[in-house]
């Protein structure tokens, strides 16, 4: 993941991570990450690219992609 600044284009339909119809969409890549634990180390796990909701966008780790 960068810090650049990336001016995303958008879709109206149904977000793919939540399933909220009628939505602003963004295409996104989803990153999952696992937090280190006392027996366990951290990782970040690249996903898929996916349409996300502006409620996604602000709760789960992610990429905005250029299009």
């Amino acid at each position: 993941m960068t810090g650049r600044y990336v001016d995303p284009v958008t879709t109206t339909g149904v977000c793919e991570s939540c399933g909220s119809a009628d939505e602003v969409l963004v295409r996104v890549r989803r990153f999952y990450v696992t937090p280190e634990a006392w027996d366990t180390p951290g990782s970040v796990k690249e996903g898929a690219e996916e349409s996300w909701c502006f409620a996604c966008r602000t709760h789960y780790p992610h990429q905005v992609l250029d299009d």
